[in-house]
C-alpha cells in the first residue's frame, strides 16, 4: 500500500454515509420532526436534561461565582444517565429501548436488580446532553450562552418552568445530594427514584408531562423575528407530521417504515401535496442514496476479490460474468433497451427490503441501475425535478439525469454513474472529513487511474429515519397510544 494514505486503514471507522450523499434526505426528515434525531429515543429524558442542567450549574454557583468545571459536569451527568438506567432497569415491565449506558453498565445492573448495591460513577459522559440538548433546545427549554455569561447554555423560561415542576418533586429525596456528590446507589434508593427517572413513567409527573406537551405542541418566541418564523414554521410541519400519523395510524397500525413506505407508494400512484409529499419527497432521496451505495458496494467488492482495477475494468468485469439474471444480456445493449426491460411497477409493493439485493457484485450493481430507472420514474409521479433548485444535493441529482440524457450501451452509463457519483464521490468526501480530523473511510484509494481496495467491506443501506423515534417519542409524552401488542395506534393526549 502506497503510505501516503495511511498505514492503518484497516483499523480506521468503517463510517456509515462514506459517500456523502445521505445529508439531503435527513435534512428534509428533520425539517419534519423539530428537533428529534436518529438517536432521540426517548422522551424523559429530555426533561430529565432540563433539569440536570438547571441543578447543576445552581450546584455549581453555590459558593459564589459559577466555576464551570467541565470535568466535573461531565461526571454529573453521567451519573443522571446511570440513575435514569437504574430506575428503568427496577421499573418492572418498563420498556428499556433507548435506555442510555444498557451495554456499558450491565454487570452493574444486575448486580442492582439482585438486591446489592452499587456505585455510582466517577467519570464523565456526556452521551445524555449531546443526543438530547439538540430535541431540547428545539422545544426551546434549553439555549446556548454567550461565551460572556461564563456558562455555555442555560434554561429558557420553558426549561425553568420544567426545572421547579421537578426540583419540587424531587426535594427531600436525596437524589440531588447523590447525584453532585456520588457513593453508594441501593437497591431502596432506586427503587425509590422509579417514578421520577424511569424511562417509562413520563406522563406520571403529571404537571412535567403537561408542560412537555405544552413544548411538544406551541412554538416558543425567540426574541429574533426571523427565528421566531423559523420555530413557527418548524412546529407547523411537526404537527403536519402529527396529523399525518395519526391519520395513518387510524388506518392500520404500522412501523414507520410502513407508514413512509405506504405515504410513498400512494403518492407515485395518486400524487401528493403538503406533508405526504414531504414524506414521499425524502424516502425518494432515501432510495436515490440506496442504489449509489449498492454501486460503492459492488465497486468495493469486485476490487476485493480482483485487486487493483479502474473503474473501466470494473464494469467490464460485471459485463463479462455470466447471470441469470433477466437485465444479465443487457449490459451491452442500448441504455434505452435496457431502461424499457424495467418492469413499470418495480418495487410499489411496500417497505423496500434491502436483502432483496444482495448478490454477487454485477447482481448489484444491476440491481441499482433498476432502482435508479424507478426512482426516474417516480420522481415525475410526484412532482420532483433532480437537480432544478440550487443547493438541492448534486450527487443524487447527477446520477438520474446521467440515467435520463445517457446513450450508449447500459455499461457505458453504469461507467459514468459509478464513475462521477460513486468513485469519485467517496474518495472526495473521505478526504473531506480527513481534512476536518475525522477518521479514514476509504474503501480504495486511486494509484494512478487504478483503484487499489483497502480490504474494507462495505455494506449498503438506507438513512436511519428518525420517524420511528418520532413516534416512539409521542407516544412517551403521551400524543400517542400504544397497543397492547406494542403496535403504535392514533390517539393519546391532545
Amino acid at each position: 500500500m502506497n503510505v501516503a494514505w495511511g498505514s492503518h486503514l484497516t483499523e480506521e471507522t468503517k463510517g456509515l454515509d462514506v459517500i456523502g450523499i445521505r445529508a439531503l434526505d435527513q435534512n428534509i426528515e428533520a425539517s419534519l420532526t423539530n428537533g428529534i434525531t436518529t438517536i432521540s429515543i426517548r422522551a424523559r429524558y429530555i426533561p430529565i436534561l432540563v433539569w440536570a442542567i438547571g441543578q447543576y450549574f445552581i450546584d455549581e454557583s453555590a459558593g459564589g461565582r459559577v466555576r464551570h468545571d467541565k470535568e466535573a459536569r461531565a461526571v454529573y451527568l453521567n451519573r443522571v444517565r446511570y440513575l435514569v438506567l437504574a430506575a428503568t432497569f427496577l421499573d418492572e415491565g418498563a420498556l428499556r429501548m433507548g435506555a442510555m449506558g444498557s451495554d456499558s453498565f450491565s454487570e452493574d445492573m444486575a448486580t442492582l436488580v439482585s438486591g446489592k448495591a452499587v456505585r455510582m460513577p466517577d467519570d464523565g459522559n456526556l452521551a445524555v446532553l449531546g443526543t438530547y440538548f439538540g430535541p431540547a433546545s428545539a422545544l426551546g427549554l434549553v439555549e446556548s450562552r454567550p461565551e460572556s455569561s461564563g456558562l455555555p447554555f442555560g434554561l429558557t423560561v420553558r426549561g425553568t418552568a420544567i426545572y421547579h415542576k421537578r426540583s419540587m418533586a424531587l426535594a427531600g429525596t436525596g437524589v440531588v445530594e447523590l447525584l453532585r456528590d456520588g457513593g453508594e446507589l441501593t437497591y431502596e434508593t432506586a427503587r425509590a427514584a422509579i417514578a421520577a427517572f424511569s424511562l417509562a413513567r413520563t406522563t406520571e409527573f403529571t404537571e412535567e408531562a403537561e408542560l412537555l406537551r405544552q413544548a411538544f405542541s406551541e412554538p416558543w418566541v425567540p426574541n429574533n423575528a426571523l427565528a421566531a418564523k423559523r420555530v413557527a414554521e418548524a412546529y407547523q410541519r411537526m404537527a403536519g407530521t402529527r396529523a399525518w400519523i395519526s391519520q395513518e395510524l387510524e388506518k392500520d397500525p404500522a412501523s414507520a417504515n410502513d407508514l413512509i413506505a405506504r405515504t410513498y407508494d400512494r403518492a407515485v400512484a395518486d400524487g401528493a401535496s403538503g406533508i405526504e409529499r414531504e414524506w414521499a419527497s425524502f424516502e425518494w432521496h432515501r432510495r436515490v442514496h440506496f442504489a449509489l451505495e449498492l454501486l460503492l458496494s459492488a465497486v468495493t467488492e469486485t476490487l476485493r476479490a480482483d485487486g487493483g482495477l479502474s473503474i473501466t475494468q470494473v464494469v467490464e468485469t460485471w459485463a463479462s460474468i455470466h447471470n441469470p439474471l433477466p437485465m444479465s444480456a443487457s449490459w451491452m445493449s442500448s441504455v434505452d433497451l435496457a431502461i424499457a426491460a424495467v418492469e413499470p411497477i418495480l418495487f410499489r409493493s411496500g417497505l423496500l427490503r434491502t436483502s432483496d439485493f444482495d448478490g454477487p457484485p454485477e447482481a448489484m450493481a444491476l440491481g441499482a441501475f433498476k432502482l435508479l430507472v424507478t426512482q426516474a420514474r417516480d420522481a415525475r409521479s410526484i412532482g420532483l425535478t433532480p437537480g432544478a433548485h440550487a443547493g438541492e444535493a448534486a450527487t443524487a441529482a447527477r446520477a438520474i439525469q446521467l440515467l435520463a440524457s445517457g446513450t450508449g450501451s447500459l455499461a457505458d452509463v453504469m461507467l459514468a454513474i459509478c464513475d462521477e457519483c460513486v468513485v469519485q464521490r467517496h474518495i472526495q468526501n473521505t478526504m473531506r472529513k480527513m481534512g476536518n480530523q475525522q477518521d479514514c473511510s476509504l474503501r480504495f484509494y486511486p494509484d494512478g487511474p487504478v483503484l487499489v481496495p483497502t480490504e474494507i467491506d462495505f455494506n449498503p443501506g438506507y438513512s436511519g429515519s428518525r420517524l420511528q423515534n418520532t413516534i416512539r417519542v409521542l407516544a412517551d409524552v403521551g400524543l400517542l397510544s400504544t397497543g397492547a401488542d406494542g403496535a403504535t395506534t392514533a390517539g393519546g393526549s391532545a
